[in-house]
């Protein structure tokens, strides 16, 4: 692994902990507000990215970094 490609994993770790803390307080405020149906639904969709996450990160490295630099560059 490249210094290069650590740097990005190191972001990517970041960003994926700023968004694991942005889906619970979305969740949070959908509890608060007892909208529950919308609490499942966007469980729901984070179990649909998490399983596509899942299917890159089981297709090697070359891929993986690829999809790691593209998520960091869109930020």
């Amino acid at each position: 692994m490249t210094k290069d490609d650590e740097e990005y994993l190191v972001r990517y770790i970041n960003l994926k902990r700023h968004e694991y803390i942005n889906d619970l307080q979305v969740l949070l405020g959908y509890a608060q507000l007892g909208k529950t149906d919308k609490i499942f639904e966007y469980i729901q969709k984070v179990i649909d990215k998490s399983n596509d996450e899942r299917t890159v990160f089981n297709s090697g490295m070359d891929n993986i970094m690829k999809y790691i630099k593209n998520k960091i560059e869109d930020k």
